[in-house]
């Protein structure tokens, strides 16, 4: 079994592994691979028509539109031979079931609650109908009142003002040394560069005339949109709800459910992620075999 890093020429090659597949997952699509591949060293190897991917010691659940066994039983003894513990990470329920339902019961599934997935209504994240919603309200009109902007969807002529608004933003919210930070800011310049080959989608707060947030997503299933990447000017109000909402009206209301991905565990984020109201969870974990 050989693993190979992730190159660019690699795309058209990889895509064909996700284009089938129905997941809730936000990780899971090649623009994920591509853009952390550097941060977390992922790296890639087809077995059985399948795609594995490994990161840091774990692997991935095969993917792909075959028979996951094979590709499961080849890893299984790469472990074996290499003296290394098999792990699986991304687990969701969905695929711990199928593992049981492969092998059986011999398997435990750690879920980790900082790597959840907050998943939304579309048509509530575009409403805001609600005494729920009353604040996000608010702060869109004072943002109305205060401010002429438009909405643009992301394209060749205004992606690199967005990348110039990227790097404002990393001047004004990476304080001292912040590698998380500087590697998200790193994957969304990247995921600006090249959304079109990335089959992503994006669109544009103009305020004035500038560029003041932005957001970056794809479909990952026939009825789900993942939002991977969202960035605004916290200094003017309003800025984050008007790109949150703008942005699905726009771009993704034809899905029932947004994918706004996992807060990593940061307070903050999940404050601000849980006063959208998610419908539900996407839990994700890390399987390995039962100590016996």
């Amino acid at each position: 079994m050989e693993f190979k890093k992730t190159k660019l020429e690699d795309l058209p090659v990889l895509k064909k592994y996700f284009d089938n597949q129905q997941t809730y997952d936000s990780g899971s699509s090649v623009a994920m691979l591509y853009l952390w591949a550097p941060s977390y060293n992922i790296q890639y190897a087809v077995v059985h028509d399948m795609l594995i991917c490994r990161s840091e010691g774990s692997f991935s659940f095969p993917i792909g539109s075959g028979d996951p066994k094979p590709a499961l039983d080849e890893l299984m003894e790469y472990c074996r031979s290499e003296g290394i513990e098999f792990v699986l990470h991304s687990v969701t329920k969905e695929i711990e079931a199928k593992m049981i339902q492969l092998y059986g019961d011999v398997f435990t599934v750690e879920y980790d609650r900082d790597e959840a997935d907050y998943v939304y209504l579309s048509e509530r994240l575009i409403s805001l109908s609600g005494k729920k919603y009353h604040g996000k309200r608010n702060h869109i009109n004072r943002f109305n009142e205060n401010h002429e902007w438009v909405y643009e969807t992301i394209n060749d002529d205004n992606a690199l003002e967005c990348i110039i608004m990227l790097m404002q933003w990393k001047i004004n919210n990476c304080a001292g040394e912040n590698a998380d930070m500087a590697e998200e800011v790193c994957a969304a310049k990247n995921a600006l560069m090249y959304y079109k080959e990335l089959g992503l989608v994006g669109g544009l707060i103009r305020c004035e005339g500038v560029i003041i947030a932005f957001s970056l997503g794809e479909p990952i299933s026939d009825d789900m949109f993942a939002v991977h990447f969202e960035k605004a000017f916290s200094n003017i109000q309003g800025a984050y709800p008007i790109i949150n909402q703008q942005f699905v009206l726009h771009e993704a209301s034809e899905y029932k459910y947004i994918n706004r991905e996992e807060d990593c565990g940061d307070e903050g984020l999940r404050k601000a992620k849980l006063s959208y109201r998610p419908e539900m969870m996407v839990e994700k974990g890390i399987l390995k075999f039962r100590e016996k």
